[in-house]
């Protein structure tokens, strides 16, 4: 794909000629037993609790303060702002999100000049934590930028930006390492931590019966995403593509699983609108409506998947946890028509799919913006059931995604390249 070189404006950029960074205190020394960690979103906020619990055993004594959500609450890291405050989609919708990523950058710079810590760590999330990756220069704290910017697939002249700010990168796919090490930067590939968070499930028939749906029908997962906009933009037509699918298999049934973080009020206001009045069971946002069999699930996300014949799917982490499920899955997204616009102009990669991407083709098929009609998603789905082959080919082709994501032990790995970096800055 042919990648347009101009540069786009960055609203982040106002943050350079601002006044709230505080001089640095130069005679104070770093502490080596302190770590700032920086999450957004669910999947960097999980990836980020594993890496701290990760550290903790190697270094019992450290403590950690910085952004994220309830699962690094959970593992003790002072909350300074919520992630959840500065989650964003697209690049027109961050301008709303102003005021709070002020707020947040200045408690951030608050923390770094007063207790120096040994080591900044940021988890995904790059146009606020190139922020803090300059803040973190400019108290001098080293950085470790864990499951990089995807700079691979667009706005490639960032590169520039983690070689000059970020001291070690940590990284998760393969290819990853390949591109950063043919840029000259310093880069640890250590596996997807989605494959130590899997535990054994039981059968999919198990499943669908503890949710009381039927065993012996086609079953087919929604994932319209886990935040309110994607939600917003995704799971009408996925609903309205059901209704289609119903009319063409009678027999199919429907599972909407939720990430923990999702709104379920939202959820539960859509599945109403479209299906019906929704249904309470044992303190779970279920919904079975009588004209389209659907189950809303909390939590439950992976066994969603491994329960389901074939998965929709938000463009986003939950392809790859589709993957590992061993489910063929149609990929679906939908931006702002600005912020789609301004990207596609910058992307570079052949797929927008992770799955797509490691498995080096089109093995998922993309309905991606205008394309993403209920018609279209309805069409897709129908095709698939309706041909078993090409849905078995599907699911063969997984095994190229699995082994390209690497072993067991990424937050382990991960937590390793931390302490080298704070032993070295101790050396120093």
């Amino acid at each position: 794909m042919k990648v347009n070189k101009f540069k786009i404006f960055n609203p982040f950029r106002l943050f350079a000629f601002s006044p709230f960074r505080p001089k640095p205190n130069k005679n104070k020394k770093i502490s080596q037993t302190i770590i700032l960690i920086v999450a957004g979103e669910a999947s960097g906020d999980s990836h980020g609790a594993r890496l701290v619990a990760a550290i903790k055993k190697r270094l019992p004594e450290a403590g950690f303060s910085g952004v994220g959500g309830e699962a690094l609450a959970g593992q003790g890291v002072e909350i300074l702002c919520q992630a959840s405050e500065l989650a964003v989609v697209g690049l027109s919708e961050v301008f709303g999100r102003l005021p709070a990523v002020w707020r947040a950058l200045r408690a951030i710079a608050k923390a770094l000049k007063t207790n120096r810590p040994g080591l900044v760590i940021l988890v995904d999330f790059p146009d606020f934590n190139f922020w803090v990756a300059r803040l973190a220069r400019w108290y001098g704290v080293p950085v470790m930028y864990y499951i990089s910017p995807q700079v691979w697939a667009w706005r490639s002249y960032r590169v520039r930006t983690l070689a000059r700010l970020v001291d070690r990168l940590v990284v998760i796919f393969p290819f990853e390492a390949d591109f950063y090490r043919q840029k000259g930067l310093p880069v640890d590939f250590v596996g997807h931590p989605f494959l130590e968070t899997l535990s054994p499930l039981p059968p999919r028939e198990r499943l669908l019966e503890e949710w009381g749906l039927g065993p012996e029908r086609f079953t087919l997962a929604l994932l319209p995403g886990s935040r309110a906009s994607e939600i917003e933009r995704h799971l009408p037509n996925m609903l309205e593509a059901a209704k289609l699918i119903r009319k063409a298999i009678p027999e199919i049934q429907f599972i909407l699983p939720l990430a923990s973080t999702a709104p379920e009020g939202l959820v539960k206001s859509l599945v109403e609108g479209f299906l019906g009045e929704g249904e309470n069971s044992r303190g779970r946002l279920s919904s079975i409506s009588p004209g389209l069999p659907l189950k809303i699930i909390t939590g439950q996300s992976y066994a969603a998947l491994a329960a389901a014949h074939l998965a929709v799917v938000a463009s986003g982490t939950a392809t790859l946890e589709a993957a590992l499920a061993g489910t063929p899955t149609i990929i679906v997204y939908r931006l702002a028509p600005l912020s789609y616009e301004l990207g596609r102009r910058l992307i570079k990669v052949e797929h927008i799919g992770m799955a797509n991407l490691l498995a080096g083709e089109r093995l998922f098929p993309e309905i991606l913006q205008a394309e993403f009609t209920p018609e279209r998603l309805a069409q897709e789905v129908i095709g698939l059931v309706q041909n078993p082959k090409r849905l078995g080919a599907l699911k063969m082709g997984l095994g190229r995604i699995i082994n390209n994501l690497g072993g067991p032990g990424a937050s382990a790995r991960a937590a390793q390249v931390a302490l080298e970096l704070m032993e070295g800055e101790k050396d120093d």
